[in-house]
């Protein structure tokens, strides 16, 4: 049975995304790296845990050159079941900025997911913000001197943040006489122009079921549809390059009512290039362009199956984390391990790729790779980001 677009959502942001951020054009020798994700206090597990609100042991954080820095919440709202994760980092000047998601535990709603900015370390007041209100963060900009963050909104709707001011993209949940479910995945700023990914599906009638899930963007809040529905497309990453607009995104294909990446791909100016065949399930995570070349971070399973007892069977095994440059792949991982690419970036003709291989979070530089988490520890990572020192 096919899942609505909450489930989609919950797989998107925590199984298999995280966006691009902005390359900058340093000189290969001459960069800090920057790296967020989070980390664990639990034993490494080698596969990836798909309900990240099971589990209050997980800390966001970011590593500067392979340091860690741990992320803290806002001690009005913390309490002995919060955990979460850091999904995106960009450094302007001196501050570094970090967005991600903390949960809070309700006696009556179970773990509920939150939105949180942190700014040199420190987490922003929440104020009057009702944290009952689901939302998360998924992606993070700084133009000039002001921050944009994109998300799902309090109500599912496809939401960007500017210096903290929320703006939605599309109206709010509110059946039943408006049944939209969105959220926005990546944001990009070029000039005085904001250009969000994301993605959203209707409900056909109160019991008629949901429409496939549409691939989109917006640029200043207009909306340009990458697909017609015709399947299920999700967006994950944008990036703007002189008046060239790319995002990355895949399809997603149902077997025996589990839901499992078909394609991975990416449009250029709503040109659709397919980066696989779709003979196996693939994702494409995250988008950077240099120059003419365009880079895209994702990964791609080995087509094998791993059926259990009950009858269940599961499709994507042995995931390798990889890239494509102008559609050429690049492995990063052998298949021994699970392994997902999440952000990359480029200086110059270096190549870096965030993501993790077996539980621990790392990343490589031009196929190398440098392990951030501790290898007992279960960590991730999901965004990269680099700074001329």
């Amino acid at each position: 049975m096919k899942k609505n677009y909450f489930i989609i959502i919950f797989v998107l942001c925590f199984c298999s995304c995280q966006k691009e951020l902005p390359q900058t054009d340093a000189s290969p020798a001459e960069v800090d790296v920057y790296v967020a994700g989070y980390t664990s206090d639990f034993a490494n597990d080698p596969y990836p845990v798909f309900n990240p609100y099971s589990s209050s042991d997980e800390h966001p954080t970011y590593w500067k050159n392979g340091s860690p820095v741990q992320l803290h919440f806002d001690n009005s709202i913390t309490n002995d079941r919060n955990s979460g994760r850091a999904s995106a980092i960009a450094v302007s000047g001196n501050n570094v900025y970090v967005v991600g998601f903390g949960t809070l535990f309700s006696y009556t709603r179970g773990q509920l997911p939150y939105g949180v900015f942190w700014k040199n370390g420190i987490p922003a007041d929440h104020g009057s913000m009702n944290l009952y209100d689901t939302y998360e963060l998924y992606s993070l900009a700084v133009s000039n001197n002001d921050v944009f963050m994109a998300g799902w909104g309090p109500r599912a709707e496809a939401t960007y943040w500017k210096n903290e001011n929320r703006i939605a993209l599309t109206p709010a949940y509110s059946p039943p006489n408006l049944n939209i479910l969105a959220t926005a995945t990546s944001i990009a700023v070029s000039g005085n122009d904001v250009y969000v990914s994301g993605a959203q599906q209707e409900q056909l009638s109160p019991v008629g079921g949901w429409s496939n899930v549409i691939a989109e963007y917006w640029k200043n809040g207009n909306l340009v549809k990458l697909t017609d529905g015709s399947k299920d497309t999700y967006t994950t990453s944008i990036a703007v390059s002189g008046t060239d607009v790319y995002v990355a995104g895949s399809d997603i294909v149902y077997v025996n009512g589990a839901d499992v990446s078909g394609v991975a791909k990416y449009w250029k100016n709503g040109n659709l290039v397919n980066l696989t065949d779709g003979s196996t399930g693939a994702e494409a995570n995250s988008i950077a362009v240099s120059g003419s070349d365009v880079y895209v971070a994702g990964t791609q399973w080995d087509g094998n199956a791993i059926n259990y007892s009950d009858g269940y069977t599961v499709y994507r095994r042995n995931p390798i984390a990889k890239y494509w440059k102008n559609g050429m792949p690049v492995n990063l991982t052998d298949g021994s391990k699970w392994a997902e690419a999440k952000s990359i970036v480029v200086s110059g003709t270096d190549v870096y790729v965030a993501g993790f291989e077996g539980g621990v979070a790392k990343y490589w530089k031009n196929g190398n790779p440098l392990i951030l988490g501790d290898v007992s520890k279960k960590s991730e990572a999901y965004s990269i980001f680099l700074v001329k020192k």
